[in-house]
């Protein structure tokens, strides 16, 4: 039977956390990391070569020369030793049986135990060893081998326990902030930061000296001294300048860290006699030439400064950047809130499946309270917080995007912003499209706000919503603005160069560009975004709304649903692979309790659950199960305890795993919880999943948006991220994430797994969900050799494919397509066909 520790089953830290955030230090005591007897006749987590089974519930067997191999981690763990038990029978002179460790993933080996000839009579050998290396060891593999030349030569493992010390080694380690940005104030004023000082170690951080900057910091207090593990103490500083200028400094904090024994926090400010948040000069970011003569039809001076709200939906050309808008005289940095989101407004359904707005009244014709803090650079304007934020409003949550900020004459010495915004259904993926628009100046004056929404990406609740309410402009220093801005410039810097897709027919003579921007099948009026990228060049198109198109494409938020399986769940296991070989075949019930106590997930590896072929289910036609249930158990439960007791309760064991393809989005539910308890057994108790091994190493290196950068979680404590759903990108993020599938090889993710996902691995395509579709690692695959003229032999296309109507292809002629889109229809074969004819598709 095999075993790991995990949360869950056996503690690997050495304290516990009570009540009230109190960490009590235990002693450090003996544990068994990992063991394998191979009672159970199960050898699929071993990695072989040769001629290698399973031998009669008590060994796993090798015959010939062959080998079984595993890899494991020993992180958190000290005075590791392993132990073998090895027997053979048939051995000639020169053939040998072993038991071996390797600490570098298999690099290099160490011996623990051979049997030799003259020791082949069945008896069972021990051996027992602890190499360099092998403490707090994510690379450690452990491996029987045979060598012998016949295949009547065998090698029997009997058995391998790896056991350490647990919490042995304790120290401290600091984590406080770079630098602190005070932003621009006036003269004579003060801001004031907080920096918070953590303690992320085992051990008291003990503060030994904090040392003060020069003027205009000071710090106003100080409360470091001891600070316990996971605790965390503040320093607040003042920054008080009295003259204009820019002003730098710093702050060092000396400690009993045995690896930063001084860290630096710089400290950045600048006065200005139109400091204080707003006011000052306006940035020469992404300048405008026009002269502000612009003609306006709707959201006029007068309509947006008088309160006079236009009682109805205008065409979203008014809230566009007019070709002869003026730079900005204005500067934005602060405030902006809105009164009586509540009541006001008017709604008008267009399509209500579940007939959500049967009520009159219902809170769901109204938007959330708006109070949030945005930043102008130059002609653009940035909300702080991007992705879906957390709203008391029982129904709705803001998306704020980027905008832009602008002058015309007719604005009586205003600025104009357009600021889009998104409306996502709480605890769902649905996002409906808006913009606002309104009118400020420095000292903090601001028009009325208008608003609409016209256009979505949700196939179940289409309305249209706007109005116009009271709003409030508040000057003040963003914390962190400047540092907040140098991103935002990068984001827009680094965003891929982009033509319509019309400009295909130019730039690809003989291309049709209608077979890309509407394949045959498909809606206009659905195609929220469509894109084609090729040779460096995002080809866009969609954009589409009921009052015409939605005026800054870049900045539309779209939902992954299903395509979160691939980008999600997908890359974190195959980038789980590649740092920690072996987690593919890691056992679910091992790292979820909730699944472990049916005995339905004892034998399901993390690839099943992915591979959507657990073994467990009810009905076995096609998305059969997936509709039966999962609306009111799976997505509608706020609380991880919910939605994994169903997850892991609702279906029995039908099938073997790994053998029968029953979509179920409940086991990729499974898997994300399960992927998440085996990193922080690994990594910490801190890390999370998505955070910290999907954004950090995977998605963020490729240059996504911090709209990209949210996923939807559990409202509780647990805070559980969906891995199945719950996604939202950016256009540019859709053809950057699409970039690393398309590419050939990589050193992210696991290059064999990312092959067999690209269908790239003729012999590991996956599981059958109709004919001619497989489905492996996340990723769906169609066979199209058929429509393809010149091609021989199958050609397998993978893509991702999301509910409503979203697919994202990516083609073997290193290109990628896509489309967001709500009509409930996939068909893509025209763009594929027509991307064939610029680049064959042929492999």
């Amino acid at each position: 039977m095999l075993h790991f520790s995990s949360p869950g089953r056996r503690p690997v830290t050495s304290a516990l956390l009570l009540a009230g955030g109190l960490l009590l230090a235990l002693p450090a005591y003996s544990a068994t990391i990992f063991s394998d007897d191979f009672s159970d006749g199960d050898i699929s987590d071993w990695s072989t070569s040769g001629n290698v089974d399973a031998y009669n519930n008590e060994s796993i067997r090798l015959r010939d020369t062959s080998t079984a191999t595993r890899g494991l981690s020993t992180a958190g763990f000290s005075s590791v030793s392993v132990d073998f038990a090895l027997s053979a029978s048939s051995l000639e002179n020169g053939e040998f049986c072993y038991a071996e460790v390797s600490t570098d993933g298999g690099s290099s080996w160490s011996s623990v135990l051979t049997v030799e000839n003259g020791q082949d009579n069945g008896t069972i050998f021990t051996g027992s060893g602890s190499p360099a290396g092998i403490d707090n060891n994510t690379q450690v593999q452990v491996r029987f081998r045979g060598t012998g030349s016949t295949i009547g030569d065998y090698c029997y493992g009997q058995s391998v326990t790896v056991s350490g010390t647990s919490g042995a080694t304790t120290e401290p380690d600091i984590n406080a902030p770079a630098s602190l940005d005070f932003g621009d104030i006036a003269p004579g004023n003060t801001n004031t930061l907080g920096a918070t000082i953590s303690n992320t170690g085992t051990a008291d951080l003990v503060i030994n000296n904090v040392s003060a900057p020069s003027a205009p910091f000071s710090i106003a207090s100080n409360n470091c001294g001891t600070v316990s593990p996971s605790a965390s103490c503040q320093l607040t500083i003042d920054f008080s300048p009295s003259a204009d200028g820019s002003y730098s400094s710093s702050i060092s904090i000396s400690s009993n860290d045995p690896d930063e024994g001084n860290v630096t926090i710089a400290l950045y400010g600048s006065a200005s006699s139109g400091g204080g948040g707003g006011g000052g000069s306006v940035e020469n970011f992404d300048p405008l030439s026009g002269s502000g003569a612009v003609s306006r039809g709707a959201l006029s001076f007068n309509t947006l400064i008088n309160g006079s709200d236009p009682g109805q939906l205008v065409n979203y050309s008014h809230y566009a950047l007019p070709a002869n808008a003026a730079m900005p005289s204005n500067q934005f940095e602060g405030s902006l809130e809105l009164f009586g989101e509540a009541t006001g407004g008017a709604f008008d359904e267009q399509k209500d499946t579940y007939r959500y707005t049967s009520n009159q009244d219902s809170t769901r014709k109204h938007l959330p309270e708006f109070d949030f803090e945005l930043v102008q650079t130059g002609s653009h304007i940035f909300p702080v917080q991007r992705g879906s934020i957390a709203s008391s409003h029982p129904e709705w949550e803001y998306i704020l995007t980027p905008g832009r900020v602008w002058d015309e004459n007719g604005d009586n010495g205003y600025s104009r912003v357009a600021l889009p915004f998104a409306l996502q259904q709480k605890n769902a993926n649905c996002i409906h499209n808006g913009m606002m628009t309104f009118l400020f100046k420095d000292d903090g004056s601001v028009s009325d706000v208008a608003y609409q929404i016209a256009g979505e990406t949700c196939l179940y609740f289409q309305v249209d919503m706007w109005g116009q309410l009271d709003a409030s402009y508040t000057p003040h220093s963003v914390n962190n603005a400047a540092a907040l801005t140098a991103d935002y410039q990068a984001e827009v810097n680094g965003r891929m160069p982009v033509k319509p897709l019309s400009a295909l027919a130019q730039d690809y003579p003989g291309t049709d560009p209608s077979k890309f921007s509407l394949p045959s099948g498909k809606d206009a009026a659905s195609m929220s975004l469509v894109g084609f990228v090729i040779d460096g060049t995002h080809y866009t198109g969609g954009c589409v709304s009921r009052q015409g198109d939605y005026p800054y494409c870049e900045s539309m938020p779209v939902p992954s649903y299903s395509s979160a399986k691939s980008v999600f769940a997908g890359s974190a296991l195959m980038r789980l692979e590649e740092k920690y070989p072996g987690t593919f075949g890691q056992i679910i019930g091992n790292y979820v309790p909730d699944c472990a106590s049916n005995g339905n997930w004892d034998d399901v590896t993390f690839e099943n659950a992915l591979d959507m072929s657990t073994g467990n289910y009810k009905l076995a036609g096609y998305m059969s199960d997936e509709g039966a249930s999962h609306t009111n158990d799976l997505f509608l439960p706020e609380d991880h305890a919910s939605k994994i007791s169903y997850s892991c309760t609702e279906y029995p064991r039908k099938a073997t795993p790994g053998t029968k393809w029953v979509y179920h989005t409940s086991d990729t539910y499974i898997l994300g919880r399960a992927m998440n308890q085996y990193v922080k057994g690994i990594e910490g108790s801190s890390t999370d999943i998505f955070t910290d091994i999907v954004i950090d190493e995977v998605l963020a290196p490729l240059g996504i948006s911090p709209t990209a950068h949210f996923t939807r979680r559990t409202y509780d404590s647990v805070q559980q991220p969906f891995a199945g759903w719950g996604l939202m990108w950016l256009r540019d993020d859709v053809a950057k994430i699409g970039g690393l599938y398309r590419s050939g090889s990589q050193s992210v993710l696991d290059q064999a797994e990312l092959d067999a996902a690209l269908q790239r691995n003729a012999a590991d395509r996956g599981n059958d969900p109709l004919a001619d579709y497989k489905y492996k690692n996340g990723f769906w695959a169609h066979e199209i050799s058929a429509n393809l003229p010149g091609c021989s032999g199958e050609l397998w296309l993978p893509f991702m494919s999301g509910y409503g109507g979203i697919s994202v292809l990516v083609l073997p002629n290193d290109t990628l397509y896509y489309y967001f889109a709500d009509d409930d229809a996939y068909t893509w074969m025209d763009a594929a066909v027509e991307s064939h004819s610029i680049r064959s598709l042929c492999q």
